[in-house]
């Protein structure tokens, strides 16, 4: 079957990895979120920013429920995203999108309060089981669709030449300073705080849960910004074959071997992702290496044995 543009990632770990399994996972990523705002954050007297904290806000001044506003904001972006980012970029979001919504809007009924007499713990229990919740899906491809995406579809439509961590950044102040509307500025300066709390735990998630270390294999035309990427930003060492080729095409490709750590690897990934290159991309879990590459005394450190 010949592949078309894009890119497809072969992800093998020792976790299973079935249809069936990657629900299960997804519904225990929005279960955590979930439980994080409903039961802990709100009863807490809490804010976050984000889409949640947008739909808080207007929920101060509507009455309307907020998980029902924060349905039709994402529903919004899915629409935005297939529209400007193309499907690729709605089938990472499109099921987390109808998804933890639903769970958020029936978990908000449920008469839960999770209340604790310091509230720095309340922020620290509830922005680490949200970032738990946020990184399970992240780990095997799959997004929420808030904020992030917003930042890729500004820098795709309005601020093209614009770095997507200033968008960001730019955004997520900006949510903060709408949200001054409907919270007092302790609450501001304590979302502030859980998000870099939820970031952290979010991290350890992707980063540091499974395999240490990944062979990267990459067949494609066109490698070079993917070359430069590996060596020039996760200083990495790449191995490059050019007598390669397509055995359906027939037609010659390039093909690069590259080793990194846990880290590295969602760096690459997300790297090639929003390139849209031409290249299929093979990528096995790895037990130890060793050997006279200049890279193999760092890599030695983050070994699995």
């Amino acid at each position: 079957m010949r592949r078309k543009a894009g890119c497809e990632i072969l992800r093998k770990s020792t976790m299973k990895k079935s249809p069936v399994f990657k629900g299960f996972l997804l519904v225990i990523g929005c279960l955590c979120c979930s439980i994080a705002t409903n039961w802990i954050m709100i009863p807490n007297g809490l804010a976050t920013p984000g889409i949640t904290g947008i739909s808080m806000t207007v929920e101060k001044f509507t009455g309307i429920n907020y998980a029902l506003i924060y349905y039709a904001i994402t529903i919004l972006i899915l629409i935005v995203t297939w529209m400007t980012l193309g499907k690729r970029d709605v089938s990472n979001i499109v099921i987390l999108s109808i998804l933890y919504p639903m769970v958020l809007w029936v978990l908000s009924f449920i008469d839960i309060q999770i209340i604790f007499e310091e509230k720095l713990i309340a922020l620290a229990v509830f922005a680490v089981l949200y970032g738990i919740g946020v990184g399970i899906p992240y780990r095997i491809g799959f997004s929420y669709g808030g904020d992030d995406t917003v930042a890729k579809i500004l820098k795709k439509t309005i601020w093209k030449s614009t770095e997507l961590k200033k968008i960001y950044y730019f955004e997520e102040v900006l949510i903060l300073l709408i949200m001054t509307l409907a919270f007092s500025l302790d609450q501001l300066a304590y979302a502030f705080a859980g998000q870099l709390i939820y970031v952290n735990s979010m991290n350890y998630v992707v980063f540091n849960l499974g395999p240490k270390l990944y062979d990267v294999q990459m067949i494609g035309k066109n490698m070079e910004k993917i070359e430069d990427f590996i060596i020039h930003k996760i200083h990495k060492s790449v191995t490059i074959y050019h007598d390669a080729m397509g055995g359906y095409s027939k037609e010659p490709k390039i093909q690069m071997s590259c080793v990194c750590n846990s880290r590295e690897y969602v760096q690459l990934r997300e790297f090639i992702k929003e390139g849209n290159f031409e290249c299929f991309i093979k990528v096995l879990p790895l037990i130890h290496v060793f050997g006279q590459n200049r890279d193999f005394h760092r890599l030695d450190d983050e070994n699995i044995e």
